[in-house]
């Protein structure tokens, strides 16, 4: 049983959950982002929350997905996953266990998620003269000691529990104070003196990163429009093969398979508004989908119903319309 079932909502825990994709809901105050899912099978994601003084705890089920996402915090965010057998990638670097990200004021991130996994994130809303390595607006992965990688994960676990299940005790004098100290010395040992991980790959890795978002920008205004690998390649000024490793390095997968998953999202995004004068053809030309059988296989394969039944759902009352 994964520790997110295990908790129940209380007057010091909100726990908050989408019906489905099409409205699933991230976490507003802890970061600006846009989601694309890979698999909508099984779509189960949600999260919990406790509020302390100084900071706040978070512990979400995700779902295999992109993510294009700017964590804002006034003081330092520390995420990590809450079980081993998890996977992220950001920023080109693979963050599992004992991995951790820490990021501080305003930092951008190209996170590929190839599967669901459940994490852990600490927003501290201040943090002064404690030592921790990093940058202003910048994220970074730390390499922490497996065994104090666990005790911070243990010290979080226990927090989430308080909150569910006794949180009466969280209202007796100093107890919050106490609970917040104990979070503060569990992410001290973890990433000191652990250095940065991967720092040199991470170095070799900017460059593709910015090219990726490069290219993110390019599709975003060439919407709709036949694009060539080629093409492309030359008006980003690289090769092919340099825009190939660049997508396969950030984004786990070909410029190809990138540019067909953005279309068939933008596809859903449009159904879901459930357009009346437009139909299911005219959308999917729009993106640039010519071969309509291929694009009803893909589009039931990636979301799990034809794309005649989301529009169907999206007309009733009460829908997305």
């Amino acid at each position: 049983m994964s520790l997110l079932s295990q908790l129940v909502a209380s007057n010091a825990l909100t726990i908050s959950r989408s019906p489905d994709f099409d409205h699933f809901q991230g976490i507003e105050r802890l970061s600006e982002s846009r989601s694309i899912p890979l698999d909508c099978r099984g779509f189960a994601p949600s999260f919990a929350t406790v509020t302390l003084k100084s900071c706040t705890i978070y512990l979400q089920q995700t779902f295999p997905r992109i993510l294009d996402v700017r964590y804002c915090t006034d003081g330092a965010l520390v995420g990590f996953t809450m079980d081993d057998a998890s996977s992220v990638i950001l920023n080109g670097l693979e963050g599992r266990a004992p991995s951790i990200l820490l990021a501080r004021g305003r930092a951008a991130c190209e996170i590929l998620e190839p599967q669901a996994n459940l994490v852990a994130f600490v927003n501290f809303h201040a943090v002064e003269n404690r030592g921790w390595p990093g940058d202003h607006d910048r994220a970074q992965l730390i390499a922490a000691e497996p065994a104090r990688f666990e005790a911070l994960r243990a010290v979080v676990r226990d927090v989430l529990m308080l909150a569910s299940h006794s949180p009466e005790l969280l209202s007796r004098p100093g107890m919050i104070e106490s609970v917040e100290e104990s979070v503060l010395q569990a992410v001290d040992h973890a990433v000191q003196p652990a250095p940065v991980a991967f720092e040199g790959k991470a170095a070799n890795l900017d460059h593709y990163l910015s090219l990726v978002r490069r290219f993110d920008e390019f599709l975003a205004f060439n919407a709709g429009r036949t694009l060539y690998s080629a093409d492309v390649a030359k008006q980003l000024g690289v090769s092919v093969r340099t825009l190939h490793n660049a997508m396969v390095a950030i984004r786990g997968m070909s410029m190809h398979r990138y540019t067909r998953l953005r279309r068939l999202w933008n596809v859903r995004q449009q159904l879901v508004q459930g357009p009346r004068l437009e139909s299911i053809k005219a959308v999917a030309l729009m993106n640039g989908f010519w071969h309509l059988g291929e694009f009803g296989s893909l589009y039931r394969e990636l979301f799990g119903e034809t794309p005649q039944q989301t529009l169907a759902a999206a007309r009733q009352p009460g829908g997305s319309s």
